[in-house]
């Protein structure tokens, strides 16, 4: 696996053990275990429950649970749509598994199959508001967008790519599930502000470029999709793909480059804002545990065995981390 860079240390909760309990549990009786696409062996080698332990350190047992299970629904619906409809290329069965998911969303729906399980059961015990509603609904778009490229043997336009994969990747839910998570009250129109529009965007699009690469051999070699980060780039500047790998390796060192400059920004946006001390101290703890989050992922990443293309891939342990790049090889329990 590729070596990736990262300015911030990796945290992990204590709650580690617990929360891989309970998201085994759940993915269970979700149905999610059934063979399509999970196995046991395989959920176990992933280490969906190991998620949110590294991505949200800080967070009480409670929060993690209910995080994780967002998270590992959202794994969950994207490796059962490319199993189910884009590696097939079936456009109608995947038009009407994203319908289905709308209507589960919007409570007009009985819920059938896993991932409409999974999805009911989220919603009916989180407080969703419109905009939530609305970035689930991109998100579930974004899984269609890339089954029309892909049936269409289309490889996108590498600003297109990088656009629709903050929405199928759910950047926006992930960074407010942050802000959530540490008790951050921001004021909606210092979240408007094109900095900080700018910090969630690169935020997001860190880990969505980073999983093209590492999951480049299990999805985009084995025809899986065409719109990838690195077919993208190979065919917009007629590269090699080893080159193509490099130049898209080096667009998320750009992005950790710009979201520490913005996070160097954000005492004056805070005293254009006039902000008080409990928004400061909330603005503080909103950018820490981004910092944690990404260095989280990363190590999960590493880790898991999502993305290896072998059957059974062997989960790695978080407690004795190798490879990690710079600062993130500081794991503190």
């Amino acid at each position: 696996m590729a070596e990736f860079d990262m300015p911030f240390p990796a945290r992990l909760s204590p709650h580690l053990d617990r929360v891989r309990q309970h998201t085994r549990t759940w993915v269970r009786d979700m149905g999610m275990l059934n063979g399509a696409p999970w196995t046991e062996a395989f959920y176990d080698a992933a280490d969906y429950g190991g998620f949110a332990p590294l991505t949200h350190p800080t967070a009480s047992l409670d929060d993690l649970k209910h995080i994780g299970d967002w998270h590992t629904w959202g794994f969950y619906v994207s490796d059962a749509f490319r199993e189910g409809f884009l590696r097939p290329r079936n456009v109608a069965g995947g038009k009407a598994f994203v319908a289905r998911l709308k209507s589960v969303l919007a409570g007009s729906a009985p819920s059938a199959n896993p991932a409409e399980r999974g999805l009911a059961d989220l919603v009916s015990r989180s407080t969703l508001d419109s905009e939530d509603t609305e970035h689930l609904g991109e998100h579930l778009d974004a899984l269609l967008w890339e089954l029309h490229n892909t049936a269409q043997g289309r490889v996108p336009d590498p600003i297109d790519l990088v656009e629709m994969r903050r929405r199928s990747i759910a950047a926006e839910l992930s960074a407010k599930l942050v802000r959530k998570s540490v008790g951050a009250e921001l004021p909606a129109e210092l979240l408007r502000n094109s900095t900080m529009r700018a910090l969630v965007d690169s935020f997001g699009d860190v880990p969505a470029l980073r999983q093209e690469i590492v999951g480049f051999d299990r999805v985009y070699a084995t025809g899986a999709s065409t719109t990838s980060a690195v077919l993208a780039v190979q065919q917009f500047f007629d590269c090699e793909r080893e080159q193509a790998v490099s130049v898209a390796a080096d667009l998320i060192a750009a992005r950790l480059r710009q979201i520490v400059s913005i996070i160097a920004e954000l005492p004056s946006i805070a005293a254009e804002y006039d902000l008080d001390e409990a928004a400061r101290a909330g603005l503080h703890r909103y950018v820490e545990a981004l910092k944690s989050w990404l260095a989280g992922e990363l190590l999960w990443t590493q880790r898991s065995g999502r993305f290896s293309f072998t059957p059974t891939p062997t989960r790695k342990s978080f407690h004795s981390p190798t490879g990690l790049g710079t600062a993130a090889a500081v794991l503190a329990r």
